[in-house]
């Protein structure tokens, strides 16, 4: 590791825009827990490097406004996650850089929605016990008729053990009738997709970025009011609607990645995972 002296400013990032104490009291999250997501953003994009060795406690003190307490419980954090390494007499240095973020892959035509959503699991957590209808708002544009009666279900997708996705899915009634436990246990774009005699005459898609409510936060083991991209999607038959999802996930998993100069193309995002 190296015994870099890397000045102040540059690790803080005081040298382009000075820090304001006021960022602190504009959240209700501990003040050592938004230390620590300043400070593992610096490590994320670069400005600080493996072996850079950190300011002193007194200086980071200085700088960000805050008792020694609680800068040493900021860096603790970053520490437990392998971020950090302290070396007595010799100072805090920086010892990895961030875990790649597993993204979002999200798809831009119903094929892909079908190709993705096979290879997902789902985890049950309700399902209606009786017909409902559709929202009254689906928050987003959509002028094709609805079905009397649909069938709900909440689910949680996961990855690599973590929980990814939560989503409300409403089926038509006698759709969701043709086979239940598919649906039950997949995602419901693939369901669809197999039936040969339904064909899917309109289909759109809107992702918003938007607060966590309490049932998105505990299933996703996110504080209230982070922040979570929404995908709400629909599919129509012979003009009526017979899916009807709206899904959340956390913002981290969402990348998008495009060819800005190649005409007409729709946005091709570049990750590995998805929702259906």
């Amino acid at each position: 590791m190296s015994d870099s002296t890397t000045p102040t400013s540059a690790l803080t990032g005081a040298a382009s825009t000075p820090f304001s104490t006021d960022l602190l009291s504009r959240s209700r999250q501990p003040v050592y827990l938004q230390l620590a997501t300043i400070f593992r953003r610096q490590i994320e994009s670069g400005a600080w490097r493996r072996g850079d060795r950190l300011p002193s406690l007194e200086a980071l003190c200085r700088e960000y406004g805050v008792a020694r307490m609680t800068m040493h419980q900021a860096l603790s954090v970053l520490d437990g996650e392998g971020l950090l390494a302290r070396e007595r007499g010799r100072g805090t240095f920086v010892k990895g850089t961030a875990p790649q973020r597993r993204q979002l892959r999200l798809p831009v035509t119903w094929d892909q929605a079908v190709a993705v959503g096979e290879q997902l699991g789902t985890e049950a957590l309700v399902e209606a016990s009786g017909s409902v209808p559709l929202p009254d708002t689906l928050g987003m544009p959509c002028e094709a008729a609805r079905a009397p009666a649909y069938h709900f279900l909440r689910r949680l997708h996961r990855v690599d053990g973590r929980p990814f996705a939560v989503g409300e899915v409403y089926i038509e009634e006698s759709v969701f009738a043709r086979d239940p436990d598919a649906f039950r246990r997949s995602a419901s774009v693939p369901v669809l997709d197999r039936f040969p005699d339904l064909q899917v005459s309109s289909a759109r898609q809107r992702l918003s970025i938007l607060a966590a409510g309490a049932d998105s936060a505990a299933a996703l083991a996110l504080p209230v009011g982070a922040p979570v991209a929404e995908l709400r999607r629909h599919a129509c038959v012979d003009g009526v609607i017979v899916y009807y999802a709206r899904i959340e996930f956390p913002t981290e998993y969402v990348c998008l990645d495009f060819d800005l100069l190649e005409p007409g193309a729709p946005p091709q995002p570049d990750s590995d995972s998805s929702v259906s």
